[in-house]
């Protein structure tokens, strides 16, 4: 039987021949042999793979699936002919048993394809890459992020182009001691030629590769075919185990100086004709102009971020000079101009005896409070310039009976009564110094407007709401009424109670450290009735609740 198929395949006229299972020519059709310029004698019982020694390794696996007992066949392909010509055929392979059903080898038809299928392909290709092109065009104008734009870019090159790989990368700085290209988008059925790939310019091999002189000269680089292509040597061995045999470089340079090169790899050889050539530059414009599209709202961004925080800035700098300017008008004017009337009596009118001593007490009064407001404002100075906090586990029960004890050594009063309630939230992370600071201050602003030493209340309550912990301060002497609840009731200048003349920087300093912590506090009231103050202080991942 086998050498019946001999005979008839010799005389067939159609391109066929037949080999064994080593890949040795047994029979050929004379189409065949004319097709590649042999003689039957030359090549009987030879090698194909000595024969035609550039059969590529795509050719060689699909070799071995047909003589494991696989048929496969392709409606177009490309066939490279010893003279460097290449004709579109379509082919089929299939094995041939003897009469025991073993395999004996395998048969392989292919047919040239007539010039209007030639034409026929050529125009379906063409399609396929303005189709592609319209798609990226759509990816362009929708992108808002520049990685998502690279990737749907890569897919889109491989769904509608029918390449079987891409890879985008960005050129090293020229100034960097490592000057790899290394693929940061990629995608494609041959990804995993991909696997340990890069290319360092520092490498002499590389530098006259296609990538490198894509960058260097700023054009698009095609290799037609890798097996004889000098410069793509160093990855034509891996290229060809994924089945990849063309590609083309574009680079992309950007508004930023910055350059990236986009690279497509085809299976066939030859797969980029000038018409592929010049959709896929334009292509590489579409990108170049979405990604410095994408530069230029980003560099917008960045620069209306900086102009707001120069804005916030200034507008701080003007707070702090206004703040500054009403403390030297209302506190330390005030005392200044005091002190300038005691000694004026002393001066001017002579005072001696028992009157001199009063007035001295005054001036030691005077310069106490004096004192007092210099000490308030360079402590509420020391902590907006003070950004380092050292948290600590605190336990709030044991921190305001500190506080307590230092508030009734320094202000005893016995119709004041603290009660404190820490059941919901008792124990937290936060500065020690800076929390025991806020409790001690507020608490000794709402004793001291005690001044009819009446019966005063004051509860201090945890909880945890909403992420943030917060400390409510009640204090229910019933008839004292807020100066204000307006967004300056902690301002340096503000008054806090109706019944009480002049300002202070207590309340401004209390929320100077809240705001250091990264807090806010408020203050509310209905005429009458409680004031309530409210800390609020945010969870951080080492806020501890152990309730």
């Amino acid at each position: 039987m086998i050498n019946q198929l001999k005979a008839l395949m010799e005389n067939m006229p159609a391109s066929m021949t037949m080999f064994d299972t080593n890949m040795n020519i047994v029979a050929a059709s004379k189409h065949w042999l004319d097709r590649y310029g042999f003689k039957m004698d030359d090549v009987l019982g030879k090698n194909i793979y000595k024969l035609l020694p550039n059969i590529p390794e795509e050719w060689k696996d699909i070799h071995r699936r047909c003589l494991a007992g696989a048929t496969e066949k392709r409606e177009h392909d490309i066939l490279y002919l010893n003279d460097g010509h290449q004709e579109v055929v379509k082919w089929e392979i299939s094995p041939f048993r003897n009469e025991a059903g073993d395999i004996c080898g395998i048969i392989m038809f292919s047919e040239i394809i007539t010039e209007e299928d030639k034409s026929k392909k050529v125009f379906l290709k063409l399609f396929r890459e303005l189709k592609l092109l319209i798609e990226v065009c759509d990816v362009v104008f929708d992108a808002t992020d520049e990685f998502d734009l690279i990737e749907n870019v890569c897919k889109k090159i491989i769904q509608y182009g029918g390449y079987q790989l891409t890879w985008f990368g960005y050129a090293p700085d020229p100034l960097s001691d490592k000057q790899l290209i290394s693929p940061l988008h990629k995608f494609g059925t041959a990804i995993h030629y991909l696997d340990d790939f890069l290319i360092d310019l520092n490498n002499e091999m590389h530098k006259v590769g296609p990538t490198a002189i894509a960058l260097a000269t700023g054009k698009s680089i095609v290799v037609s075919d890798f097996e004889h292509n000098t410069t793509f040597q160093p990855w034509m061995k891996n290229a060809q185990n994924h089945g990849l045999a063309s590609s083309i470089s574009i680079p992309l340079k950007f508004k930023n100086n910055k350059t990236a090169v986009l690279c497509i790899y085809a299976n066939e050889k030859g797969a980029f004709n000038q018409e592929e050539i010049n959709i896929l530059d334009r292509l590489g414009v579409s990108i170049t102009f979405a990604i410095n599209s994408l530069h230029k709202i980003y560099e917008n961004k960045v620069a209306q971020i900086k102009q707001d925080k120069l804005i916030k800035d200034l507008n701080g700098r003007n707070r702090s000079l206004e703040e500054f300017t009403y403390l030297v008008s209302h506190n330390l004017r005030a005392k200044v101009a005091d002190l300038i009337g005691v000694s004026t009596l002393f001066t001017d009118f002579g005072v001696s005896g028992t009157e001199a001593i009063e007035l001295m007490h005054d001036v030691k009064n005077i310069s106490s409070k004096l004192d007092e407001v210099m000490r308030d404002l360079n402590s509420t100075l020391l902590v907006k310039s003070h950004t380092i906090l050292n948290y600590d586990v605190i336990d709030l029960q044991q921190t305001f009976k500190e506080v307590i004890s230092k508030l009734e050594a320094n202000h005893p009063n016995e119709h004041i009564k603290i009660v404190t309630d820490f059941s919901k939230y008792p124990v937290m992370k936060s500065d020690r110094y800076y929390l025991f600071e806020v409790f001690f201050q507020l608490l000794l602003s709402l004793v001291k407007h005690n001044t009819e030493q009446r019966f005063q209340e004051i509860t201090v309550v945890s909880q945890l709401n909403n992420n943030h912990v917060t400390l409510s301060f009640i204090d229910d002497f019933d008839g004292i009424t807020l100066k204000n609840e307006s967004n300056n009731t902690f301002e340096i200048y503000a008054k806090l109670y109706q019944h009480l003349t002049g300002g202070g920087i207590k309340l401004f300093y209390v929320t100077a450290i809240i705001e250091n912590l990264g807090g806010t506090l408020s203050v509310k009231s209905e005429e009458n009735s409680k004031v309530v103050f409210t800390i609020e202080l945010p969870l951080t991942d080492t806020l501890l609740n152990l309730s």
